[in-house]
């Protein structure tokens, strides 16, 4: 009676519009008066054993360098891509997919990374001639590889809770965001084409010039490069090297770029704040919720649900993918992790499946409700930017989820995707 007491009050407080952290503490508490066998401090106490974790520290440092690296850094990742891909009348959106890319690398957020790009290429992309329901559609689509290219946030809650090594999900995420990126951009092209928009660009860039703008760009992507490297190396632990990355981010904003004063800083700082206890409340609060979802053994009797219905891998992975697709209409990404892994990772495991494979796959899967409604975080940014309503993304915004739901299909029966760097480089 518990459980179902909890899952009802949190589909409440959801509805009532009550922030995710506090629908899920108020659930569990809840969940935990209606049993006599529990008392209610118990949920405090599993909130503070749920995030008293020093891997947990790396978390708003990365949040806090990938704000710190707006100032400076992003544009000249943009002109880099730019350099690259400009010639084409298609080549404006995928500069605006690459750079989402690239600065996923610093970021580890999609909203971030939409927010960030989106503000800068969207607006060219419509003067160009794009449609703004597409713009909006695919550059919140490519926001969302923020969650996926590491260092992710994401992947650091996931291995959190999964008992995996932060380095193995960092490493499986580059070839399964890339993939995205590139099926992304095969649709940019594909629609520019059939819609004949734009027009090529034939501005001749001097050699001077395009050597400016690649040395420009060399200093923010060896962010990557610092953070990757030191964390498989051995040398720092992630939490280390998000320290590293915050560090090197001041130096490039102030010294460097000399984009950042006093001011910038304080806001960065702020926005970092807030952003970082939004995510370890839910995570707080998440982890009594999943602590009694144990306890009531909920877990097995959801497997054996699953497993009644077929015990055909193929089919129970579908299954868990559908209800993850579903779960991410509704609710925030992490959040989302949080409640589900506790759940599927047993039955993922029992099918013989990696969780580093499958946390990869849910993360791209959750990828989708971030720029589907209601939700839809990273569409409702891009449009935010684009002075536009969510409906006027329709039908493009279909076509972008299209593409990311062959990406998350992909990256789940050919787990190899995910787990060829950590196989042949740990």
């Amino acid at each position: 009676m518990s459980i179902q007491l909890m899952f009802i009050g949190l589909f409440v407080f959801l509805l009532l519009g009550i922030p995710v952290g506090f629908s899920i503490g108020m659930a569990v508490f809840l969940g935990v008066l209606v049993d006599p066998n529990l008392i209610s401090v118990i949920v405090a106490q599993k909130m503070v054993d749920g995030i008293n974790s020093f891997a947990l520290m790396a978390l708003p440092l990365f949040i806090l360098s990938g704000g710190i690296m707006v100032y400076g850094s992003t544009p000249r990742l943009m002109n880099l891509a730019n350099l690259l891909l400009h010639k084409k009348k298609w080549g404006i959106g995928n500069v605006g997919v690459m750079s989402c890319a690239a600065f996923g690398t610093i970021s580890g957020s999609g909203v971030a990374t939409t927010a960030a790009i989106g503000s800068i290429v969207a607006p060219e992309m419509v003067k160009k001639g794009y449609g703004k329901g597409f713009t909006a559609s695919i550059i919140a689509a490519a926001g969302t590889l923020g969650t996926i290219i590491p260092p992710s946030i994401c992947f650091v809650v996931y291995a959190q809770i999964a008992g995996c090594s932060i380095s193995d999900m960092f490493l499986a995420g580059i070839i399964p965001g890339l993939l995205a990126a590139f099926l992304l951009c095969i649709l940019n092209k594909y629609i520019v084409r059939k819609r004949n928009w734009g027009t090529d660009d034939d501005t001749h860039i001097y050699e001077n010039e395009k050597i400016k703008i690649f040395v420009d760009a060399l200093a923010p992507l060896f962010m990557p490069i610092i953070i990757l490297g030191g964390v498989l190396s051995g040398v720092i632990t992630a939490t280390e090297a998000a320290a590293v990355a915050c560090i090197y981010a001041v130096i490039l904003a102030v010294f460097v770029y000399k984009e950042m004063g006093i001011k910038e800083f304080f806001k960065v700082m702020e926005d970092s704040a807030v952003g970082s206890a939004t995510v370890l409340i839910i995570m707080g609060a998440a982890s009594p919720f999943a602590w009694l979802l144990t306890f009531s053994n909920t877990t097995q009797k959801l497997s054996n649900t699953i497993f009644a219905f077929s015990d055909n891998v193929f089919v129970v992975y579908g299954i868990i993918i559908v209800i993850l697709l579903i779960l991410g209409f509704f609710m925030e990404t992490i959040a989302t992790i949080l409640m589900t892994g506790p759940m599927f990772i047993p039955i993922i495991k029992s099918l013989g499946v990696d969780p580093v494979a499958y946390g990869i796959t849910s993360c791209l899967a959750l990828c989708i409700g971030a720029i589907t409604p209601p939700l839809a975080v990273c569409l409702f940014t891009s449009c935010k930017i684009l002075n536009m309503r969510v409906e006027d993304t329709f039908p493009d915004i279909i076509w972008v989820c299209g593409v990311m739901l062959v990406a998350t299909l992909l990256t789940a029966f050919f787990p190899i995707l995910s787990l060829f760097l950590p196989m042949y480089l740990n």
